[in-house]
């Protein structure tokens, strides 16, 4: 059974997928992110949406 922040975390992203505010490379680097299980820092949020599209998070 998953756990709640799990279906949280899941709804959250299915909702980012479908905004066209966004693009995907960027989900996916915040989904890797979110899937560390370690505390998000607003220096690595900044990183990932300051970036231009398609380039990797460093």
């Amino acid at each position: 059974m998953p756990t709640l922040q799990a279906i949280i975390s899941e709804k959250f992203f299915t909702k980012l997928n479908d905004s066209a505010d966004i693009d995907a490379a960027k989900i996916e680097q915040l989904r890797t992110l979110v899937a560390t299980g370690k505390k998000l820092k607003a220096d690595d949020l900044v990183k990932i949406f300051s970036l231009p599209p398609g380039s990797d998070l460093k």
